[in-house]
């Protein structure tokens, strides 16, 4: 399932940072039965965990799999909060039905053990519903453009068609990110010291990546960026987070860094995912993160409690440089993201694909695409803080408009969403739900149409002008 290009990938990655020796260990994540727990306790190696005529035990595995260790996949929140959540969710969301969480595990393997030969093992155990591969960490879905010169006013933030028009957005209060919605990233690492944008970790933010952070920072820069020489973020005045996948522990866990933003987030608030993943059977093609069930339920849990969850659509396949159709995605038989298909499945996140900087805009060449994808945004010549695709080093001041992918797209359409949510809070005393948002997003009549309409399928970009003038502020008074 997971083959050799993966691990070469991820050691080309590390090899170019800072990490000298990486490690290649990988973990299997597995659904159990429903009414199968692990114990509340660390796994000892004696335990047989009362699974009558299973190898699933820590003996039983370590007999075939020497080096293995077994945990909770949702290890970041208690159990009692992860019950209040799903509690919620139900009580928000009548037609929500969570999945046993307290059902998932993981099982970190050092890169000696064959995959392959380990989810066949596991294939075989009836209290197992479902084992895959965790990806492993791979670059996050951006692509370096343009020239290293930073614009007086990223093209971005001017009125459609160019751009998102986050000038007419400042006009009004909340426009500019003031006010109660919390914004939150989660990735691999960040700049946190940079000059101009202000950004606040939490004690579940886990490991900073260093050789990620101009990634991150170009993100939040993005979304952020205070105003001065150069670009400003499209909500200078956001009030933003970050949590990585590199959780404390030192595992690599994006279901775990979701569930940890869940416990910082409330009703309404912004939480983007800059990821992209392969798939099992692929060293080259890349995808949305939802494509991992855990991930998926974690996402599923978010938009269930009223979070707002911006996903990039994946910057395609590594080898042709072209984007994936996500209709044609087939999860164990399953069309999972095509929404003609009875197999189709909703996480309830906003898919951000991306288009060209120039006028008309047409999809990116590298873009995923599918009628899954709600919004587009600028994928290349992007304005934004940090160095990419270089290192900042020990600098706090660097700059480029070299940054795209889905990745500035993703961040592009987040900024739109805070604008949105923060105007509707000011102004009316309202957040809008996951639902309300995406809708508000997606709708051709409120936002700019790409170059060849819905053959493109990469959805919408963000008008703010029209979204507010029709949708969000019927009430709202501009602050001048």
């Amino acid at each position: 399932m997971v083959r050799v290009g993966l691990y070469n990938e991820w050691t080309m990655i590390f090899n170019e940072g800072s990490i000298e020796q990486p490690d290649l260990s990988f973990q299997v994540v597995i659904k159990l039965t429903d009414g199968f727990h692990l114990p509340e306790k660390q796994f000892e190696k004696e335990q047989e965990y009362g699974f009558a005529d299973s190898i699933f035990t820590q003996r039983g595995l370590l007999e075939l799999f020497p080096g293995i260790s077994i945990k909770k996949v949702f290890s970041s929140v208690t159990p009692d909060q992860l019950k209040k959540f799903t509690e919620r969710a139900k009580r928000i969301e009548v037609n929500y039905h969570p999945p046993d969480f307290f059902s998932y595990c993981s099982i970190t393997c050092p890169a000696s053990i064959d995959p392959d030969k380990l989810l066949k093992v596991l294939a075989k155990e009836k209290v197992i519903e479902d084992a895959y591969v965790e990806n492993i960490p791979v670059c996050p879905p951006a692509i370096n453009t343009g020239q290293e010169i930073i614009q007086r006013l990223s093209n971005y933030l001017l009125p459609a068609p160019v751009g998102i028009n986050a000038i007419y957005a400042w006009n009004f209060d909340g426009g500019d990110g003031a006010g109660k919605i919390k914004f939150l990233d989660i990735e691999q690492g960040w700049l946190l010291n940079h000059e101009r944008v202000l950004v606040k970790t939490l004690s579940s933010t886990g490991m900073n990546h260093y050789d990620f952070r101009d990634h991150g920072i170009a993100v939040l820069g993005i979304v952020m960026m205070q105003g001065g020489d150069g670009a400003s973020g499209i909500t200078p005045k956001t009030n933003g987070f970050v949590i990585s996948q590199w959780r404390p522990d030192g595992l690599f866990n994006t279901a775990d860094a979701i569930m940890a933003a869940i416990n910082q987030l409330d009703y309404g608030d912004i939480l983007l995912l800059e990821m992209q993943c392969f798939d099992s059977a692929s060293s080259s093609q890349l995808w949305p993160i939802e494509i991992q069930e855990a991930v998926f339920q974690a996402i599923r849990l978010a938009t269930a409690l009223g979070i707002t969850v911006i996903e990039t659509a994946g910057n395609g396949d590594l080898n042709s440089r072209t984007g994936n159709d996500l209709d044609n995605f087939v999860l164990k038989g399953r069309k999972i993201f095509d929404s003609n298909s009875v197999e189709f499945r909703d996480s309830g996140a906003i898919i951000v694909g991306a288009c060209s900087d120039e006028l008309p805009h047409q999809r990116s060449y590298f873009s995923n695409y599918g009628n899954r994808v709600n919004c587009f945004a600028y994928g290349q010549n992007v304005s934004t803080a940090g160095y990419y695709p270089r290192s900042s080093g020990i600098a706090v001041n660097t700059y480029t408009n070299q940054f795209g992918g889905t990745s500035a797209a993703a961040a592009i359409v987040a900024g739109a969403a805070i604008a949105i949510q923060s105007i509707s809070e000011r102004n009316n005393e309202v957040r809008l739900s996951p639902q309300q948002m995406r809708s508000v997003l997606s709708n051709e009549l409120y936002n700019t149409i790409s170059a060849n309409g819905k053959k493109d399928k990469i959805g919408v970009m963000p008008d703010l002008q029209k979204i507010i003038d029709n949708e969000c502020s019927k009430t709202a008074k501009p602050t001048g």
